[in-house]
């Protein structure tokens, strides 16, 4: 039997818009008769925003999107998630947030400043399980975990209903070139105005 399907086509639905277009939420969708043109994928009834399915409520939305939007694996398991991790560390200007990024390592982020409109910056990096642990412990600092991190990047959000906005505003080789006030335990700052996104 033939299969009428092209996949990797440019193949347009018949009113010529786009087979992709973006919801309210901030998410993609196929538009309604168009999941055949894009096989295997098929269109989501409701995009979930990087807001939600986070029943602990322990990572304020910036960093926790930025970290969610930048880690590696994000492995579905049928019995549930059993590396998941939430976790805050520390207090005040010293406090680390993480998050799980699979079995052998973890996200680490900290909110670093903020616009008077709302944009909040936080620098995030991906630390191994170790360095994780060690922070969790006391043995280290979030300075010190920081200055272990790869992928490291300051990254921006803005909260909007249903939308979970995140953006690349720079990137950083090693620990050693972040800027000493972005990491803890740095007070939190006041930007006066937007910081420029940063080019891929």
């Amino acid at each position: 039997m033939a299969d009428d399907r092209q996949s990797g086509s440019e193949e347009q639905p018949p009113d010529g818009s786009a087979l992709l277009r973006s919801r309210d939420d901030g998410q993609l969708h196929f538009l309604p008769g168009t999941e055949a043109s894009a096989f295997p994928v098929t269109a989501p009834e409701n995009a979930t925003p990087l807001e939600e399915d986070e029943p602990e409520g322990t990572v304020p939305p910036s960093p926790l999107w930025a970290m969610k939007e930048r880690r590696h694996e994000q492995l579905l398991h049928f019995f549930g998630h059993p590396e998941r991790v939430r976790a805050r560390i520390g207090s005040g200007d010293g406090t680390v947030y993480a998050i799980d990024d699979g079995g052998h390592h973890r996200m680490i982020g900290r909110p670093v400043g903020a616009t008077t409109d709302g944009c909040v910056y936080s620098l995030i990096g991906r630390v191994p399980r170790s360095v994780y642990e060690d922070l969790a412990s006391g043995t280290i600092d979030g300075r010190e975990a920081f200055r272990s991190a790869s992928d490291l990047a300051l990254s921006g959000t803005v909260e909007e209903p249903g939308v979970s906005n995140v953006f690349d505003v720079d990137f950083y080789r090693s620990g050693e070139d972040v800027p000493a006030e972005y990491l803890p335990p740095s007070p939190f700052l006041t930007f006066e105005e937007d910081l420029p996104t940063a080019d891929r």
